[in-house]
């Protein structure tokens, strides 16, 4: 593995992350208004799963696997939200 190819991944990693942590933030801001932290949710899992989709594109490894893989993990997700909130509803 060069040290260009390490170097794309870690940033890759490195933007994953921010955005995962921007939109957790968000979220806890947000406390006071369960339909804003719902949209935030959603909008943070879809920059998630278009991210992650876009790197394994570029990697030249997307296949059905994958898409269903990231669309899963997005799911339960959001699932375990609305079901650990759901007297907020």
């Amino acid at each position: 593995m060069n040290s260009r190819y390490k170097a794309w991944k870690l940033t890759y990693y490195a933007i994953e992350l921010l955005i995962l942590i921007l939109g957790g933030s968000l979220i806890l801001f947000f406390s006071f208004d369960f339909a804003i932290q719902i949209m935030l949710l959603v909008i943070t899992l879809l920059f998630y799963i278009t991210f992650g989709l876009l790197r394994h594109q570029a990697e030249h490894d997307l296949d059905t696997r994958v898409v269903i893989e990231y669309i899963l993990i997005s799911a339960i997700i959001l699932a375990s939200f609305i079901f650990l909130n759901i007297t907020r509803l």
